[in-house]
Formats: structure tokens, sequence, C-alpha cells
């Protein structure tokens, strides 16, 4: 894979809701049923002006991308056979609630080489994804590393 060039690449943007029925099935696959993930009465009781989210609720975007990390790696020029996902790093900055509408701009960060433990040279690819609701607030960045491994 060439990565010359890729740093700086706008992956694009997409819009996505926060929406109660994509809440309610995030806290029940992490198997909380406590009511302030699901009732504004029981949150606005808890103390929090809206239903707050699990934080990594932003995981969301890739439901309303073209593929995903796949599918910026299908755009990179990466072999999705030979793709790792290395990591995922997120920083949180402020709060997202129910009813939110968040915008998500990708954009590559990093691209590096090296030599594979069995050969081959490895590309790493680093995609940072911003998160912003409408009120123009940064809430939550992530950090993806991806990885094609030598051929």
């Amino acid at each position: 894979m060439e990565i010359a060039g890729l740093v700086g690449r706008d992956l694009g943007r997409v819009s996505f809701p926060v929406e109660r029925g994509k809440l309610r099935e995030f806290a029940r696959a992490l198997h909380d049923e406590d009511p302030v993930w699901h009732d504004p009465a029981a949150a606005k009781t808890a103390g929090f002006d809206a239903v707050p989210t699990p934080p990594t609720i932003t995981t969301i975007a890739a439901h309303w991308s073209d593929g995903g990390l796949i599918g910026h790696a299908l755009t990179l020029g990466m072999d999705v056979e030979r793709l790792l996902h290395g990591e995922a790093a997120w920083t949180f900055l402020a709060p997202v609630r129910l009813g939110d509408e968040l915008d998500a701009a990708t954009v590559v960060v990093e691209a590096t080489t090296r030599a594979g433990r069995r050969g081959g040279t490895m590309a790493l690819v680093t995609l940072e994804t911003t998160f912003t609701n409408r009120r123009g607030e940064l809430v939550a960045r992530l950090r993806d590393t991806m990885i094609e491994t030598g051929g």
C-alpha cells in the first residue's frame, strides 16, 4: 500500500441522531437495565437534565457511514483481507445526551510503515474522528489504528 500523502486526507462526515431505540439496545447489550438509561423521569430524579448515554455510544456512527472502518480502508486502497484493527482510543470531552444529533468527521492523522515479524512491510494508518453536537460542542474524539499486514 502506498501511504505517501495520506496524512490529512478527509474521509468524510456523517450526522446521526442519538435516539432512544439505539440507546436502549446499547444499554441492554451491556446488561444494564438501570432506568436512568431508558426513562427521562428516572434520569431527572438521578440529577441528569436529560437521559445520559454510555460513553462509547459514538460507535453507532458506523451504522450511518458507508462501511465504517472497512469502508475507510477500501477508500484508502488498503487490502481488507490483510487488515487488522490495531487500537481504538476515545477521549470524552462533554456529555452526549438522548436527543443529541452528532456530526462525525474522520481524517487520516498518521500513516507509517514498519517491517512485519513474518516478513513484508506493514502499513499503520491512524484515523481520528471528531464528534460535535448541534450546539457546536466537541463531545468526543476517537482514534482508530488500522494495520495492513505485510504481503
